[in-house]
């Protein structure tokens, strides 16, 4: 009688075991089922952020590509617009002086007149001082100088305005051919060249009208081989020395920046 007790109880236990592994294996395979449905959803998200990104960054790097594009033709229209400022800057300096000169020949003829009271109709013309010729020569020497600045021969622009500057030192176009001269430099972007050019126009020419601008050039020149400190000095020399001019205005615009 107890042995059969005991043995009723151990099938019993065998049964309950036999039902718990059965119950747990089921619930291990469904969780592993569940488990394998969301590593399958995390891969299709994975895999479509990863698309996503590709698709932005080929659009980011179009983008870029575009806006390097666009500097690059902002930059060639700038460097043309300066060219033509350079071109309108130099004519407007060469009628300066043509209006100059014609003024001094002018005053020249009505001071004649004056010493030796008026002319009658059988008179022979009043002469013009034999230096009329040579002022005539060099103003040839020098627009054909600036003639091929305009045609952006700059070698040669450099090679006549300096042949200009060697043979004519001591007449009013001496300082603007050595202007010139170091846009020519610039042109070519041999900025050391450029920076002396400029400074031998401030030094030998203090007074000229150029300076301002030669000293503006220098800075930029400066700025070009990266001496930033020498830039911020000339610009800071031009505010000094010439406050109300409008390279004045243009040194505090670019100090600014």
């Amino acid at each position: 009688m107890h042995k059969r007790v005991i043995i009723t109880t151990f099938h019993t236990l065998i049964v309950s075991l036999l039902v718990i592994f059965s119950l747990t294996s089921c619930a291990t395979s469904e969780e592993t089922t569940r488990l394998a449905r969301n590593i399958s959803s995390t891969d299709a998200d994975v895999s479509r952020l990863r698309n996503e990104n590709n698709r932005r960054f080929a659009e980011l790097a179009r983008e870029d590509e575009n806006i390097r594009k666009q500097l690059v033709n902002l930059s060639t229209a700038i460097d043309d617009k300066n060219e033509k400022i350079k071109i309108i800057f130099g004519k407007l300096d060469e009628l300066e002086y043509q209006l100059r000169m014609y003024f001094n020949e002018l005053k020249n003829e009505l001071n004649s007149l004056k010493k030796s009271g008026v002319a009658s109709p059988g008179s022979p013309p009043i002469q013009r001082p034999a230096s009329d010729a040579s002022n005539r020569d060099y103003e040839t020497a020098y627009k054909d100088a600036f003639e091929a600045f305009q045609k952006k021969s700059y070698d040669e622009a450099i090679k006549k305005f300096s042949a200009f500057v060697e043979a004519h030192p001591g007449t009013p176009l001496a300082p603007n051919a050595i202007y010139w001269i170091g846009e020519s430099y610039m042109s070519v972007k041999n900025y050391e060249k450029a920076i002396l050019s400029f400074q031998e126009l401030v030094d030998k020419y203090p007074k000229s009208e150029k300076v301002p601008r030669a000293l503006l050039a220098q800075a930029d020149a400066f700025n070009a081989v990266k001496d930033r400190k020498s830039s911020t000095t000339v610009l800071k020399k031009v505010i000094e020395l010439f406050p109300k001019s409008e390279e004045a205005a243009i040194a505090e615009r670019r100090l600014r920046n």
